[in-house]
């Protein structure tokens, strides 16, 4: 929890706060002039700001658990397995002609004999 007390952090949280009571506000002067004969759009602007005020609160909150979770002891790998060595390991898309022209066989089966032409 220290680690969310620090200067930087400490901004933050603020900042947030500073944020959610403005658009809040916000939300609530649009509630007003939408109530007094406002336009359609005063009724969209009200319903607008408090989404603002809870994607600020979801930024919030992940970016939080992001640093709570940094320093956390990475997990047990688990064990492994002894190596085939005739299986074959693709990290990446290939063409098949690439791999067989590699390893002389297919990547979809076993090896095929030569062609004859």
């Amino acid at each position: 929890m220290k680690r969310l007390l620090t200067p930087r952090w400490i901004a933050v949280h603020l900042g947030t706060v500073l944020l959610v009571i403005a658009f809040l506000a916000l939300g609530w002067w649009q509630l007003s002039r939408a109530e007094a004969g406002g336009n359609p759009s005063s009724w969209g602007y009200m319903l607008e700001w408090p989404v603002f005020a809870a994607f600020v609160i979801f930024l919030w909150a992940r970016e939080a658990r992001a640093v709570l979770r940094r320093d956390l002891p990475p997990a047990a790998k688990p064990a492994q397995e002894p190596e085939d060595p005739h299986q074959l390991r693709v990290r990446r898309p290939v063409r098949t002609a690439a791999v067989q022209r590699a390893t002389g066989r297919s990547a979809y089966g076993p090896a095929r004999p030569p062609e004859d032409q």
